[in-house]
């Protein structure tokens, strides 16, 4: 008796697509699932640093490691009359702002042209000499300290970091060492936040200069004069616009906050601390 193998259909065994074919679709899928993954680290790690508690967030940037990536500009006497002028002005918009207990606020006059201010760890506000010189007000100013402690009382400055540096953060715990973080402290400040965060950020600043001046006027300016740089300049936009809302519709929301503003009974405030390069 002889026995012989029948022939296999040709397409038994045999893949109908090439070698290199079936890689790139594992390839791609390796590469959507490690997005998908990143992405769940990012608003997980972003949601818990919420979490973290405040004292913790201070620690980690102390004043030494805001000094090391944004050099401060009061050593002159006239600029630290401006720093202490913006922390006296941040004292008046938190006493209305109800933080939690053990926030404290500081702010920071910092010798940049860009007109910019950003809030990062540790509740260290920001602000440029750029903005500073071109604030039409006090009142214009407001909005812009009021918006950068919206934005800490939110504990947004630790959930943006918490999204890119979680691994980080980790080994800060182990190791205690603030300056690490000093590179995303940077990062962070410069990126922006989400369209909810700003535009809740906009909601408290109104908020905060109703209560001080009795109205909101002088809001929309803020941002016109920052809409007016980026378009003079053709530069992109400072953080403080990095905002996802067209500016002309965030403006429109400001004017129509200060639709009751009455300019005779209610004239917009002078700065009180003039900035130096004016007539020098």
């Amino acid at each position: 008796m002889t026995y012989e193998n029948p022939p296999l259909p040709e397409e038994v065994n045999v893949s109908r697509d090439s070698v290199v074919v079936e890689f790139l679709r594992l390839l791609a899928a390796v590469i959507l699932l490690g997005a998908l993954a990143c992405a769940a680290i990012y608003v997980a790690g972003g949601w818990l640093a919420r979490f973290i508690p405040f004292e913790t967030e201070v620690a980690w940037a102390g004043g030494a490691t805001v000094e090391k990536v944004f050099p401060s500009a009061a050593e002159e006497q006239g600029d630290a009359a401006i720093e202490n002028y913006l922390q006296s002005l941040v004292d008046r918009l938190v006493a209305g702002m109800d933080l939690p207990a053990g926030m404290v606020v500081r702010a920071h006059y910092s010798d940049h042209e860009v007109p910019n201010a950003f809030a990062t760890l540790g509740g260290h506000i920001i602000v440029t000499s750029g903005l500073y010189r071109r604030m039409p007000s006090e009142n214009a100013l407001a909005v812009v300290l009021a918006h950068e402690i919206g934005h800490v009382r939110a504990r947004d400055p630790i959930s943006a970091l918490g999204g890119v540096a979680t691994l980080q953060i980790m080994l800060v715990l182990l190791g205690g060492d603030a300056n690490a973080l000093t590179p995303y402290i940077a990062q962070v400040v410069l990126l922006g936040y989400s369209r909810e965060a700003e535009q809740r950020a906009d909601a408290l600043a109104v908020e905060a200069v109703r209560r001080l001046y009795g109205h909101a006027g002088g809001a929309a300016a803020t941002f016109e004069v920052l809409a007016g740089y980026v378009e003079e300049k053709g530069l992109a936009s400072p953080s403080l616009l990095s905002t996802h809302p067209a500016d002309a519709d965030r403006i429109a929301r400001m004017v129509e906050a200060a639709r009751d503003w009455d300019r005779t009974r209610q004239p917009l405030q002078p700065l009180a601390v003039p900035d130096p390069s004016d007539g020098a």
